[in-house]
């Protein structure tokens, strides 16, 4: 039996409890309003609708790197009865390029990521050093020349690449192995949701790198502590338990959300099922405050 309150449940005066006690949505995308590669989840464009009348900001907290905040808006712009800003998309390489700003970066950054994720740093200004060596290593002098023979790097970055290699870790870590090479990742999960089931994610190499370098990423996507302030300090005016964070992820949404004193909401439209929910125990740290079979739960209380 699960801990967590069914939002289907909540009738009259506690619904309207619950509405009344937010100000603040920060929303993930994928699994929640909108099936991966996929069309919007049925209720969920009509919720978030729903949610802009009644007059609650809202946020979308994506760790999705393949497509590109723009990609995003446009998806939003397509239901027509949605208006959705950029302001109000949190997409891990736009919160990178933002810490690299204010950081004053103005290095070459060795890059594993996504085609639209560097675009996005090469839009902002920021240049990323090219691969070296053949693309397929055959012997121990492509693997030298493909770790070694670029041009030294001034920030590592890694977010979920699709191409990724043993040859581009050993490249990692042997440029961060200066003291003064910033280490820095946009998504981390270890699992991500992909066809009927999950793939390995960027987490599970971002950790190779750092036990390797003896060495912590600065984390700016979910569910990272720098991204935690990043979103604090967007919203300075709002305290956290006056934030409702709806996410699919156990993990990397409610469990982030827990961590930054935020109200959660899980919907079973993406990775997690209810059993899922329901072996967690009363203290468990990813125990979500609400759960809903999908986001048009926030509208139809029937």
């Amino acid at each position: 039996m699960s801990l967590s309150k069914n939002l289907k449940e909540l009738h009259g005066a506690d619904r309207q409890r619950f509405l009344d006690s937010f100000d603040l949505v920060f929303c993930d995308c994928d699994g929640v309003v909108w099936y991966p590669l996929r069309d919007f989840i049925p209720g969920s464009a009509r919720a978030l609708a729903h949610l802009q009348s009644l007059g609650k900001r809202l946020t979308f907290v994506t760790n999705n790197s393949i497509s590109s905040p723009e990609d995003h808006i446009e998806k939003f712009a397509r239901q027509g009865n949605l208006k959705i800003e950029e302001h109000q998309i949190v997409h891990p390489a736009q919160t990178i390029c933002d810490h690299l700003k204010s950081v004053e970066f103005q290095g070459l950054i060795y890059c594993l990521a996504t085609a639209p994720f560097k675009q996005l740093l090469q839009a902002a200004g920021f240049q990323l050093a090219q691969e070296s060596g053949p693309v397929v290593i055959k012997s121990l002098r492509d693997l030298h020349e493909a770790i070694f023979d670029g041009e030294p790097v001034q920030a590592v970055v890694i977010d979920v690449d699709f191409n990724m290699s043993a040859a581009k870790l050993m490249r990692a870590h042997v440029q961060l192995q200066n003291p003064q090479c910033l280490f820095l990742a946009g998504a981390s999960d270890m699992l991500i949701p992909f066809g009927q089931g999950e793939i390995i994610g960027p987490g599970a190499f971002i950790n190779v790198v750092t036990e390797s370098v003896g060495r912590q990423p600065v984390v700016l996507g979910k569910p990272g502590d720098a991204l935690r302030q990043v979103l604090l300090q967007r919203h300075p005016d709002i305290p956290p338990q006056r934030v409702l964070f709806v996410g699919d992820s156990l993990a990397s949404d409610i469990g982030f959300a827990r961590a930054s004193g935020y109200q959660t909401l899980l919907v079973l439209t993406g990775g997690t099922k209810a059993t899922d929910v329901s072996r967690l125990p009363a203290n468990h740290p990813q125990l979500p405050d609400y759960v809903a079979d999908c986001l048009g739960d926030l509208v139809d209380s029937d």
